[in-house]
C-alpha cells in the first residue's frame, strides 16, 4: 500500500472538503480529435489475455468486513482470518451514525515469536535450479536451536534440514537448492521448530510452466470402411511431461472436424473484444458441434463463456460502443460492433447473463451504424485504413457495418422492413462483402421478404473470393463459412448444397486459421453435421463413439502407454483428425517469418549485460526492437516470457526513452513506441501494437529485478500478426545464472 500510495478512507473529507467546480463539455468539435491520443495509459490487468500462473508463492492480503454494529460500550468486535503473514498490515476503519461521521488508521504487526520468511521464484521451469532464501529471525523466542525442514510436493523438488542457533533479536539466512520437474503444480512445504515447543508451519505453492510457447500439431486422415488407426506414446515423445494433450476425433465430412477447431479457439491465448467474441461464441452451440465428452475437467463451457460476456460488457461506452482492448478506445471498427452485439443476444438466449439494459445500449450504436447515409458520432473506428497495402475504403467500411447491424437489429426486432428493402435495391450492388450481402438476406428473410432474401444470398454467392487486404478479419474462407450458416438459418433456402461444396474447397487445416475463420467455420458446420449422420467406430474392438457425428476422444498419458486403436466400423469413409497440443523439450530456434526481432539485456545504463554474471537484486533493463516484412498493416502482439529468477519491476514508457526535445532516463534505449496495450503479468511481458508498414522500427522495454539466485532458462520473445497464421518471428532461448547477492 505503500508503493501504490494508497489512502485511508477519509469520510469527512470527502463530505466536508472543498469541491472543485464541475466542468462539462457540449461542444462536439472534440469529436474530431483522436481520442487515443489522450487517453491515460493503462497497465496491468488482464486485457490482452492468455494464460497466466494457476498459482504463486506470494500471498496478499486484503481482508474486508461489512458494516458491523458497535454494543452499548461503543465497540465493535470485527474478526479477522489473517492467512500465513509474518509483517506489517494497515487497519482502516470508518463510523459513523445519523450525527456523527469519522474514521482512523494504523499499523498493525502481524508475525511469529520467530518469524522464517522462504523467499521463492513466483514460478519454475522444468530443469530449472533455484536456491530459496530462508531468513529466520529471533524476535520474541526463546535463545537455543532452531530447526528448520524443506520438503518439495509434486514437479518441485527439495529435501533440506538445518539447524540454527539463534540468541535472542538474533537472525539467520540460509540458501536451500529447489529444481523443478514436469510441468504443473507443486510446492514447497516449510516447519520451524524450536525451544519451548515452538513450531510454525508453511505450504508455498509453485507453478512449473514451460519456458516455450506451446505448440499445436494437427494431422488429418480418411479411414475406409474397416481400417484402423493406432495410437501410443510415441506421439508425445517430444513434448515436456505435463504440458501435453492429445485428441482424436471423427467426422464424415472431409475436412470439417469441430474438434479441433473448439480446442484451439479455447485455448487461444489473448483478449481483444473480437477475440474474446470469436473463442466463445461457438462455445454457445457446443452440444451441436461434438458436446463436451471426452474431454478434461478444465473444459468447462459455461464459465469460459460467462466470463468473456463479462469482459466485453466492461468495455463498453456510455453511448453504447465497445472498444477493443478497454472502454472508450475508440480502436473497434463498428463491424466488430455489430459481431460484439450479435455474440451477446446470443448469449442471452441461450441463458447467460447479459443485463437488458446493456443490450439496448448496444442497439442503439448499432441503429446509427445502420445509417449509412450520414456521418455518426459514435465511439467507433469509423474510417478505414487507406494506403499501398489496402484495397478498403471507408465507404466500404460502412455498408459492410450497417449490414451486419441491420441483421442484428432484425434479429432483435429493431428495424423496418423499409430500411431493409432500400440497402437491397440501393446499396447491395456497391457492398462487396459476400457476408455482408448475405446478412441483408437473412434479415431480409427474417422480416418475410423472401425474393429480395434469395436475390440477396445469390449475390452473396457470386462474389465468394472477394478479397479485402485492409480488413483484417476477412478472407475468402470466413466469408464463405458465414454464407453457409446464414443460408443455414434460412428455411428451404436454395444453394444450400452449392454454398457447401464452396465452403469445403476453401477449408485449410486448423493451425493455419485465424480466430474469424475457426468462429464462422464452427459455425457453418452446425448445418453440416445436422444431416451428415452418426459416425460408427470400435475402439480396442469395443464400440465406442455413442451414435454422435462428431465423436471426439481425449487420450491421456497413461492412455497412449497402453496403446489405443480405433476402427472405421461404418460402411462409408470417415475422416480422423489427431490434435497434439503441448511444449517441446528442445528450445525452438530463432525465426524471422514476416517479423524480424531482437532482444538484448542490458544494466540500467545500457552497458550490455553477461547472463552468465547476474547477481541477485540486480535491475535491468530488457528491450525488444523489431519490425515488419510486409508493407501493410500488422496488429500484432509481442510475449516476452521471463526466466524463473526474474520480476517485473516497471513498463517503460515513451518519455522514459529519447523524444523530442527532451530525453527520459533511458534515453540510450532510443524511442519506445506506444501500444495498444502493455501488461506486466508475474511470468511476462505482453503487449499489443499495431504495425502499419515495413519501414517503423518498434521498441518496447521494461525493467525487471533478479530476485532469486540459480540457474535457468531465458525465454525468448515472439510476435505474431494476430489474423494471419504463420506470420511471427522468435528471438533465441539464452541461459541466465544468478549469484547470490554479497
Amino acid at each position: 500500500m505503500r508503493l501504490t500510495k494508497f489512502e485511508s478512507p477519509d469520510p469527512v473529507d470527502y463530505y466536508y472538503s472543498k469541491k472543485r467546480l464541475g466542468v462539462d463539455v457540449r461542444d462536439d468539435y472534440g469529436r474530431i480529435l483522436d481520442a487515443n491520443l489522450g487517453a491515460a495509459a493503462r497497465f496491468g490487468g488482464d486485457q490482452l489475455g492468455g494464460e497466466g500462473l494457476t498459482v504463486v508463492p506470494v500471498k496478499s492480503i486484503a481482508l474486508f468486513e461489512g458494516p458491523v454494529k458497535v454494543d452499548a460500550e461503543g465497540v465493535a468486535n470485527v474478526p479477522l482470518d489473517i492467512p500465513d503473514f509474518n509483517g506489517e498490515l494497515r487497519l482502516m476503519a470508518v463510523a459513523w451514525s445519523k450525527d456523527k461521521l469519522g474514521a482512523a488508521s494504523q499499523p498493525l504487526t502481524v508475525r511469529d515469536p520467530v518469524p522464517a520468511l522462504l523467499s521463492l521464484p513466483r514460478f519454475l521451469g522444468p530443469n530449472d535450479k533455484a536456491q530459496a532464501t530462508l531468513l529466520i529471525d529471533n524476535v520474541d523466542g526463546a535463545a537455543g536451536d532452531y530447526t528448520v525442514a524443506l520438503a518439495g510436493k509434486g514437479p518441485v523438488k527439495t529435501s533440506a534440514s538445518e539447524t540454527k542457533t539463534l540468541a535472542k533479536a538474533a537472525q539467520a539466512t540460509s540458501l536451500f537448492p529447489v529444481t523443478a520437474g514436469a510441468v504443473g503444480v507443486g510446492g514447497v512445504d516449510m516447519s520451524v521448530t524450536g525451544p519451548g515447543g515452538f513450531k510454525v508451519t508453511r505450504s508455498y505453492p509453485i507453478q512449473v510452466r514451460t519456458p516455450y510457447f506451446p505448440v499445436t500439431e494437427v494431422t488429418t486422415r480418411q479411414l475406409l470402411p474397416g481400417e484402423t488407426v493406432a495410437l501410443d506414446r510415441t506421439l508425445i515423445a517430444n513434448y515436456i511431461p505435463g504440458s501435453t494433450a492429445v485428441t482424436l476425433s471423427f467426422s464424415r465430412l472431409r475436412g470439417v472436424d469441430p474438434a479441433p477447431l473448439i480446442d484451439s479457439l479455447y485455448r487461444y491465448p489473448y483478449g481483444c473484444s473480437e477475440q474474446l467474441t470469436s473463442t466463445a461464441m461457438p462455445l454457445l452451440y457446443i452440444n451441436q458441434l461434438g458436446g463436451e465428452a471426452g474431454r478434461g475437467p478444465e473444459f468447462a463451457v459455461r464459465p469460459r463463456v460467462q466470463d468473456a460476456v463479462n469482459q466485453i460488457l466492461n468495455r463498453q461506452g456510455a453511448d453504447g460502443a465497445f472498444g477493443l482492448w478497454h472502454e472508450g478506445d475508440s480502436s473497434a471498427q463498428p463491424w466488430l460492433g455489430a459481431y460484439v452485439t450479435d455474440f451477446l443476444y446470443r448469449a442471452n438466449a441461450e441463458g447467460y447473463a447479459v443485463p437488458e439494459e446493456a443490450l439496448d445500449k448496444a442497439y442503439d450504436a448499432l441503429a446509427q451504424v445502420a445509417r449509412v447515409d450520414r456521418w455518426v458520432y459514435i465511439g467507433y473506428q469509423m474510417e478505414a485504413y487507406q494506403g499501398p497495402w489496402s484495397n478498403d475504403t471507408t465507404e466500404q467500411l460502412r455498408r459492410r457495418a450497417a449490414a451486419y447491424a441491420l441483421y442484428v437489429l432484425a434479429r432483435a426486432g429493431r428495424t423496418d422492413l423499409s430500411d431493409l428493402r432500400y440497402f437491397h435495391d440501393a446499396l447491395i450492388d456497391q457492398t462487396d462483402s459476400p457476408l455482408a450481402k448475405a446478412q441483408i438476406g437473412a434479415a431480409l428473410a427474417m422480416l418475410g421478404d423472401r425474393a429480395r432474401s434469395i436475390s440477396a444470398f445469390g449475390k452473396a454467392m457470386s462474389a465468394i473470393g472477394y478479397q479485402n487486404t485492409g480488413d483484417y478479419y476477412q478472407t475468402s474462407l470466413r466469408d464463405a463459412a458465414g454464407v453457409l450458416a446464414l443460408l443455414a438459418e434460412v428455411q428451404n433456402a436454395p444453394g444450400v448444397n452449392e454454398m457447401s461444396e464452396k465452403f469445403v474447397q476453401l477449408m485449410k487445416d486448423p493451425e493455419q486459421m485465424q480466430t474469424q475463420e475457426k468462429a464462422f467455420v464452427l459455425m457453418a458446420a452446425q448445418s453440416l453435421l445436422r444431416s451428415s449422420g452418426p459416425v460408427e467406430l470400435t475402439r480396442d474392438g469395443k464400440p465406442a463413439g455413442e451414435g454422435s457425428p462428431v465423436p471426439r476422444f481425449n487420450l491421456t498419458r497413461d492412455t497412449l502407454d497402453k496403446g489405443a486403436t480405433f476402427a472405421n466400423a461404418g460402411k462409408g469413409p470417415l475422416f480422423a483428425s489427431l490434435a497434439v497440443y503441448g511444449s517441446p523439450t528442445t528450445a525452438p530456434s530463432a525465426t524471422s517469418q514476416g517479423f524480424t526481432l531482437t532482444k538484448r539485456i542490458a544494466s540500467r545504463d545500457g552497458k550490455p549485460v553477461d547472463l552468465s554474471a547476474v547477481r541477485q537484486n540486480d535491475r535491468l533493463v530488457i528491450v525488444v526492437t523489431g519490425k515488419a516484412s510486409a508493407d501493410r498493416l500488422h496488429p500484432a502482439v509481442l510475449a516476452d516470457l521471463l526466466p524463473a529468477g526474474f520480476e517485473i519491476e516497471a513498463i517503460l514508457n515513451p518519455e522514459d526513452g529519447a523524444t523530442e526535445g527532451t530525453s527520459g532516463p533511458y534515453k540510450w534505449i532510443g524511442p519506445i513506441s506506444w501500444t495498444k496495450v502493455s501488461e506486466a503479468r508475474d511470468d511476462r511481458f505482453v503487449a499489443a501494437i499495431d504495425l502499419y508498414n515495413n519501414k517503423d522500427v518498434f521498441t518496447v522495454a521494461y525493467l525487471v529485478r533478479a530476485v532469486t539466485p540459480g540457474e535457468f532458462v531465458f525465454p525468448g520473445a515472439v510476435i505474431e500478426d494476430m489474423y494471419r497464421p504463420g506470420v511471427f518471428a522468435r528471438t533465441e532461448v539464452a541461459k541466465v545464472t544468478i549469484a547470490p547477492a554479497r
